[in-house]
């Protein structure tokens, strides 16, 4: 798993989230000479920055797969742009980055090799280390958003509604085990593509009041390649619910 803080594009993100947060909410209107009010927000920013925050599972997992709920989150950062399609209405396409964890509930990680038949193939094995902490299974992806949203008054803090959806490619995929073994801790991790989808996509849907929602995804894909799973299982369809908090 790819550690949010240890990240180091995460880090950058997370700046200049904070930065442009701060600037936003601290500049968010300028007085003309006549003292009338003026909504400036879109003269700093002509966008906003989301941090979506959530708890992912697979619907159909691969049997070996079993999830831990509270084990298996997803984080993502995103730049959104901002149309006026009407009084009510906004288009807001973007670009974002995420990562994807998900923990195993039983002792097993991941292992991309060769099957009996030669076939290059995803295969799961029992972990044999004495005491096992954590196993985990992540892939961070760049992804492109595109979402339309409701505003039923916007002159004033009330319910929002969006729909949309998203399209992204993996940009590194890792499993993390972390065990015991005669009194000492150890981290073992390897980086590999894992024959993960090379393209994702999926629905989106969100509710909520001011800069707080809360959103539900779902893919419409595979979270690994067809056939490439070395079990008679489908290769699982992400699905993540969580809160965001929007920048504006």
């Amino acid at each position: 798993m790819n550690k949010f803080f240890a990240h180091p594009i995460f880090f950058v993100f997370l700046v200049v989230f904070t930065f442009c947060s701060s600037a936003t909410f601290a500049q968010n209107m300028r007085i003309d000479k006549d003292k009338n009010i003026i909504n400036t927000r879109d003269e700093i920013i002509p966008g906003y920055f989301i941090l979506d925050f959530g708890v992912s599972s697979l619907l159909n997992a691969p049997d070996p797969m079993d999830l831990k709920i509270w084990g298996s989150w997803s984080v993502n950062l995103s730049y959104m742009g901002n149309i006026n399609l009407g009084t009510n209405v906004k288009f807001l396409p973007g670009v974002s980055l995420a990562v994807d964890n998900y923990m195993f509930k039983d002792d097993v990680s991941l292992f991309r090799g060769n099957n009996v038949l030669g076939e290059e193939k995803i295969q799961f094995y029992e972990l044999k280390q004495d005491e096992i902490k954590k196993s985990k299974f992540s892939v961070t992806y760049i992804d492109i958003p595109l979402e339309f949203h409701y505003i039923p008054n916007p002159t004033k803090k009330g319910v929002r509604f969006a729909l949309g959806g998203k399209f992204g490619i993996p940009v590194s995929a890792a499993t993390k085990v972390r065990y015991k073994d005669d009194g000492s801790n150890f981290i073992d991790k390897t980086k590999n593509n894992f024959l993960v989808s090379k393209v994702r996509y999926g629905a989106l849907a969100r509710i909520g009041y001011g800069s707080f929602y809360l959103f539900g995804y779902y893919g419409l894909n595979s979270l690994f390649q067809e056939n490439k799973l070395d079990c008679d299982c489908n290769g699982g369809s992400p699905i993540t619910i969580g809160i965001t908090l929007f920048a504006f």
